[in-house]
Formats: structure tokens, sequence, C-alpha cells
């Protein structure tokens, strides 16, 4: 399973999502082996930690990636 999300460089975090919401931050990532946790740097951000260690800043909550992937169970992409 792949989810698409907006990774963005803690150096261009906004509280502003959409100003966070740019192509060249949007990352489609295979999901074996990767965490989601809440961000302890912001309270409206996850964190999706992957199997290399890389820690990515998502544009919306824990609770929007879980239901994103909620919604999505049932959908397989290929890249």
């Amino acid at each position: 399973m792949f989810l698409e999300i907006y990774a963005i460089p803690l150096s261009d975090y906004s509280k502003e999502t959409n100003a966070s919401m740019r192509s060249v931050n949007k990352r489609l990532i295979e999901m074996t082996g990767v965490r989601i946790r809440s961000s302890t740097k912001f309270q409206d951000r996850a964190e999706v930690v992957l199997p290399t260690g890389d820690i990515l800043l998502a544009v919306g909550s824990y609770d929007d990636l879980i239901q994103r992937l909620e919604t999505a169970q049932t959908v397989i992409a290929h890249a």
C-alpha cells in the first residue's frame, strides 16, 4: 500500500496548511516498515518514520493520516 503525503522540511513549516501543500513537497511512500506518530513539535501535524530512520513532517494530524489509511484499506496503488 502506498500513501500520498506532503512532506515538509522543518524550515518550510507553516501553520497555514495550504502554504505547505506544494508539488515539491508531495511524496508517494510505500507503507511497508513505515510508522506514523503524532509530532512532538507540532500538535496539528503527524510524523512519518521511514525504515531508513528519516522522519517526514506531514501536512495533517495523526488522526488525519489514520483516517486516510482506513479509507484506503481496499485500494492498492502501484508506482
